[in-house]
């Protein structure tokens, strides 16, 4: 059992936490049975898997040690201690592993060319919110994601937890310059829909094309000057109360089930 700060698997497990670290390893941290179980489910490359004694009394996590086994990934057993200082949970369940982030699908030409509902993110700085978002538009039906610069990393692990498992199934691209996500959007004929409150419409009252790309945006400052130029339509959702706005998962989650039920 590993119980030293100086052990290299700690110390690059241990920089998987900042984005930087993330970035320069090309991995990323899962934490707890269900994402372990979900990111297995979903053939995600799993490169390193440490546990600690908690793990002992959950069955299901056992089940996990066992699965990540047969597919070569050779579990270590950290001290309690050490393994909480790698968690971020309150009550770790006493699993964590590094799985490889995915090669960048932006410059695989399909990426651009195919689906018909695209979903942009500008500075979504909340991490809950970022994963809420996530979740949502998986189950919306959502066909790509685009994180824009400015955006928390969606690979922080608190969007994970947040996102549950979402993060595993929608194609997602991180990191995008606004002029090179606009080019390719333009080239491929998709209607931009932008969400704000000035010099808007009332979300009801539009037609929505079949492909639609819907821009949300920072939780303080909204979207940026160059998207709302850049709209083809500029929606809002009506306020009957005294809140001035209302969260940006939830209205995310609202403008994408109009665009989806005006579909069915």
């Amino acid at each position: 059992m590993f119980s030293s700060r100086q052990n290299p698997l700690f110390k690059q497990l241990k920089s998987l936490g900042t984005r930087s670290g993330r970035a320069k390893s090309g991995l990323y941290l899962l934490e707890g049975v269900r994402l372990v179980e979900e990111a297995i489910a979903a053939a995600i490359p799993i490169e390193h898997a440490v546990y600690s004694s908690h793990l002992e009394r959950n069955q299901r996590g056992l089940e996990c040690l066992n699965a990540l086994a047969s597919m070569g990934v050779n579990p270590q057993p950290f001290a309690d201690k050490l393994f909480c200082e790698l968690a971020s949970t309150e009550r770790p369940q006493g699993i964590l592993v590094a799985a490889r982030l995915p090669l960048t699908l932006a410059s695989k030409a399909g990426f651009w060319s195919e689906g018909k509902l695209w979903l942009l993110i500008d500075g979504v700085q909340d991490p809950g919110n970022l994963g809420t978002i996530l979740r949502t538009a998986e189950a919306l039906g959502v066909d790509r994601v685009v994180a824009l610069k400015g955006t928390v990393d969606p690979y922080n692990e608190k969007v994970i937890r947040s996102a549950m498992g979402a993060i595993f199934r929608l194609p997602l691209v991180s990191e995008q310059g606004n002029e090179l996500v606009l080019t390719k959007l333009r080239q491929q004929g998709v209607q931009l829909v932008v969400s704000a409150l000035a010099e808007s419409v009332p979300y009801n009252q539009v037609n929505y094309a079949e492909r639609l790309a819907l821009v949300v945006g920072n939780e303080g400052a909204g979207v940026a000057p160059f998207w709302l130029e850049a709209a083809d339509a500029i929606v809002q959702i009506p306020i009957l109360g005294q809140a001035e706005s209302l969260n940006v998962a939830v209205a995310t989650g609202v403008l994408l089930a109009k665009i989806v039920e005006d579909r069915i």
